[in-house]
């Protein structure tokens, strides 16, 4: 896997796939695409949008781009943070195509995340592009580095890591009321 780590965004994602990126001012894109039709796209926003109209933003591109569109409701979140998460399936080429755009609000900026594939590609691609997005982090306006070898100190992105339930912590003794339990 290659590792992207930059502009206080780290990610990884295939070897071989192609990465670039575009700069406007203070907002920066970073796609990287597959050898077949599949890509991965990232957008920092820096004027913090909210992620609702992103997302309708982006819908509204799709709608105006294709004749047949099938868009759905998602759960699925980027990490810690409430998301934005909408499925696109659109028709190309007498192709299936499918896009999944996700946005959600940090303190500073507004995060972008669109995928898309061709129906022929999901179950090869399908789990990369989730891959890329699972291995998404965000360097944290408030992140403490620990070891200054390390030039990013990076948070989950849409969260801290305070956000995370620790597993080799000892149980509490004390009842979510806050009273003490008999042992």
């Amino acid at each position: 896997m290659a590792v992207y780590a930059e502009h206080g965004v780290r990610f990884e994602y295939p070897d071989g796939w192609e990465l670039s990126h575009e700069h406007d001012d203070d907002d920066f894109t970073v796609t990287v695409e597959s050898e077949g039709t599949a890509f991965w796209m990232l957008s920092v926003l820096s004027g913090r949008p909210a992620a609702e109209d992103v997302v309708v933003a982006a819908l509204e591109s799709f709608k105006t781009e294709y004749d047949s569109v099938d868009v759905s409701e998602s759960a699925e979140r980027i990490c810690l943070l409430p998301t934005v998460a909408t499925e696109v399936d659109f028709y190309e080429l007498e192709m299936v195509n499918r896009a999944s755009l996700r946005a959600c609000e940090t303190d500073s900026t507004t995060i972008f995340v669109l995928s898309q594939m061709a129906d022929t590609e999901c179950e090869e691609v399908g789990p990369q592009l989730k891959a890329i997005s699972d291995s998404l982090m965000y360097e944290s306006d408030d992140a403490e580095v620990d070891d200054e070898s390390d030039p990013f100190a990076f948070d989950n992105l849409f969260g801290g890591m305070e956000n995370v339930i620790d597993s080799t912590a000892e149980p509490h003794d004390e009842a979510l009321d806050g009273s003490q339990e008999e042992g």
